[in-house]
């Protein structure tokens, strides 16, 4: 039996819905795989980003932690060497004139730097007391000698008499040895005039040798003492030729040699070197200093150079030690004493003590404690330690120059 089709239709649209599951479909759980590992990967590379940095910064920090220092490397100095030392430059000879007598200065013809020769006359002393002792002296003299005349008469007559036989030989000798003793009296006179006369001779002051009035202590009407007791009168230098002392260290002193030559340079004139040769050594050192004494004569034929300036004196020299020669900006001064920071194969640093020699200023030279190539670090810092790890300045250039020594 066939129903209306009303009744159809209306069972169809009042027909009830399909039912539908609470899972997600396929596709949204694919979407949501992705969107986790896409935040896993994220998470791992933050993390592996921020290992990195850190690892990148204890490195830099390790790197920057080691100090960064330049070496150079040492060398022995040359074994013959140009030594350069300071010396002295005296006159020739030199001496202070003082007078012999008492008396006033009358006048004086001489004044400093002015030259002379041997016996010019330097000055005149007015010379009262000695010449009046002169004259008496000499009146002295003349009655004695007039005695010594009539002795002389009176015992050759009785001489005569006592070989004729008329007095005694006894008298006769009296009258000899009166006269003997006259003689004896005229004899000293005569020394005692000529010690006057000497006097009075020393009141003209002449000069001892050639050479140049360097001081002149004396005017008109001053009383001047005889003998060295009081201030000299002048003082002369001779200059013709200039004595040159220097001290020679020890490690050099055997080489210094009579007759070798010598370069003397005088930096207050500004003028070339002056050859010279070493005229005498003292051919023993000095106790104290450990230095030998040396004397270079220089030729000062031109008058050019004076006595008692400073001079620096040139020497071809050779040693048989081993010596080197380091900037001075590598010392180190510690409590325990004069170090250098060396840096072995491995680039550590090694605190080597030392022995010093000469200061040239620049530079010094080290007698003990160095061996060559060793590689010293050039100006340390206070903090420097014993077994520091270091990193060599690649871009740091290579060693010094060596230069002579002076």
């Amino acid at each position: 039996m066939r129903l209306p089709r009303e009744i159809t239709y209306m069972s169809s649209a009042n027909a009830p819905a399909p039912h539908h599951s609470g899972k997600p479909s396929h596709g949204a759980r694919l979407v949501l795989i992705g969107i986790g590992v896409a935040l896993a990967a994220l998470a791992v590379y933050g993390i592996i980003t921020r290992v990195q940095a850190r690892h990148a910064l204890a490195e830099d920090t390790n790197r920057d932690a080691v100090a960064t220092v330049n070496v150079t490397t040492v060398q022995s100095a040359p074994q013959d060497q140009q030594l350069t030392l300071p010396g002295t430059v005296a006159s020739w000879q030199d001496a202070q004139i003082y007078a012999r007598t008492t008396g006033y200065v009358a006048k004086w013809n001489v004044d400093i730097g002015t030259r002379v020769k041997k016996g010019q006359r330097l000055a005149e002393l007015d010379t009262p007391d000695v010449d009046n002792q002169l004259l008496q002296g000499k009146a002295q003299m003349r009655t004695d000698v007039a005695n010594m005349n009539f002795a002389k008469i009176t015992a050759d007559r009785y001489e005569k008499l006592v070989q004729q036989g008329l007095v005694a030989a006894q008298t006769g000798d009296q009258y000899v040895a009166q006269y003997k003793a006259d003689l004896a009296t005229v004899q000293a006179d005569e020394a005692n005039v000529a010690h006057l006369q000497n006097l009075e001779d020393f009141k003209h002051i002449t000069a001892p040798f050639d050479g140049v009035i360097t001081q002149r202590n004396l005017d008109i009407g001053a009383l001047i003492d005889a003998g060295s007791t009081g201030s000299n009168l002048f003082v002369i230098a001779d200059t013709s030729k200039l004595r040159v002392y220097v001290d020679v260290p020890e490690n050099y002193a055997a080489s210094i040699r009579v007759g070798m030559p010598a370069e003397v340079s005088l930096n207050t004139y500004g003028a070339k070197p002056i050859a010279g040769t070493v005229a005498r050594t003292a051919d023993a050192l000095d106790p104290t200093t450990r230095t030998l004494r040396t004397e270079i004569d220089v030729d000062n034929a031109s008058q050019a150079l004076v006595p008692g300036v400073y001079a620096n004196v040139k020497l071809a020299v050779s040693t048989a030690t081993r010596d080197f020669i380091v900037p001075a900006n590598t010392l180190l001064f510690r409590s325990e004493g004069m170090r250098v920071a060396l840096v072995d194969s491995q680039q550590h640093i090694h605190l080597q003590p030392i022995t010093l020699g000469r200061d040239f200023g620049s530079t010094v030279e080290v007698v003990d404690g160095l061996h060559d190539n060793d590689r010293i670090v050039i100006s340390p810092p206070d903090s420097i330690y014993e077994g520091q790890q270091v990193n060599v300045n690649k871009g740091q250039a290579s060693p010094p120059r060596q230069a002579a020594v002076k």
